[in-house]
């Protein structure tokens, strides 16, 4: 036998031991993610609940790279992920805060989305039926009403669904808990409505909520009833950014962002 062959017996055998090692490892690990009972079933990363969970606290917030199955087909998405608010494991859906960006836009514009992740946007009607449609999904609303203070209140929600194209996107919600005395949402009788822009009005109102009388007041689009007790989606003016009926007075936060995350999405 030769040196060279002599050589080659070791190598040969330490690269058998490697595979079975990576091999065993590789069983071990897909044994451990079938175990996991991850939020809805879905497999990592599918959206910012997981990604929080997966990586131990250690995920700053910001843009993540998110696979999403929706319409038949698998696809990447960039979601902004709050991993600190209330435990984290947030997808971000709506940012108001500096005026940047038009929410007066047209039924296209809400349901593809619009804006940009790390300043003001608006995510989807369709990207939000296609998050909310497996599972219960709760939402939350921080908001801060002063501008001159760090101080934010917040709405939660225990029970939040878009429903579809066909049906022009109606919202479910309920379980409402939070900062505000009432339950905007509940006395505007917002829950089960179509959602409404300027060109497609699906409100109970003679006129257009979303255009009130003669374009005069350009509301964005929102799921109106007749019209709202809270509006998050106002175009931008020095006064406001929304508006939610708060105790019986109309309050205009000067920053929102509305955020939402499995209901069993609980990250340690």
């Amino acid at each position: 036998m030769t040196a060279f062959n002599f050589l080659l017996i070791p190598l040969f055998i330490t690269g058998i031991a490697a595979t079975v090692y990576c091999d065993k490892k590789m069983k071990e690990e897909k044994e451990m993610a079938e175990k996991k009972q991850y939020p809805c079933g879905l497999p990592p990363p599918e959206n910012c609940c997981i990604l929080k969970e997966s990586n131990f606290d250690q995920s700053p917030s910001g843009i993540y790279k998110m696979n999403t199955w929706c319409s038949g087909k698998l696809t990447i998405v960039d979601m902004y992920c709050d991993t600190t608010t209330a435990n984290g494991g947030w997808t971000v859906i709506q940012r108001r805060k500096d005026g940047s960006e038009n929410f007066h836009r047209s039924w296209l514009d809400y349901e593809k989305g619009f804006g940009d992740l790390n300043g003001e946007f608006w995510y989807g009607l369709k990207s939000l039926y296609c998050l909310t449609r497996t599972c219960q999904w709760e939402l939350r609303i921080d908001f801060q009403l002063d501008n001159t203070t760090e101080s934010r209140d917040y709405i939660h929600y225990t029970n939040f669904k878009v429903g579809s194209s066909s049906e022009e996107y109606p919202l479910t919600i309920s379980g409402f808990t939070g900062d505000t005395i009432t339950d905007p949402f509940s006395t505007g009788k917002h829950n089960g409505m179509k959602f409404s822009t300027y060109d497609n009005d699906n409100d109970n109102w003679g006129a257009s909520c979303s255009v009130r009388i003669d374009n005069a007041r350009k509301n964005g689009g929102w799921w109106f009833y007749y019209c709202w007790h809270i509006n998050l989606n106002c175009q931008y003016s020095p006064i406001q950014y929304g508006s939610i009926l708060i105790a019986g007075g109309w309050k205009n936060p000067r920053w929102i962002e509305m955020k939402i995350r499995p209901l069993n999405c609980i990250p340690q």
